[in-house]
């Protein structure tokens, strides 16, 4: 029964990152309107990709480690 909580917990995990995600990159589409370098447009987008890269493997990682243990 807790394998199947956890799962349950995990895939919600997945879909309040790629949610959260989506909302974060049209924020910074809005945000990068005003911003005058190049490279602080472009870092914004590296750095979120790279933190909810993380949230998904992490929860992903959790989904494939209960469902072995299934």
């Amino acid at each position: 029964m807790t394998y199947v909580l956890l799962i349950i917990a995990s895939l919600a995990g997945i879909a309040v990152s790629v949610f959260y995600l989506r909302k974060n990159i049209i924020r910074i589409k809005e945000k990068n309107k005003s911003e005058p370098k190049a490279y602080k447009r472009k870092m914004n987008y590296v750095l979120t990709y790279l933190w909810y890269g993380y949230l998904l493997v992490f929860f992903v990682g959790i989904t494939i480690n209960n469902i072995g243990l299934w």
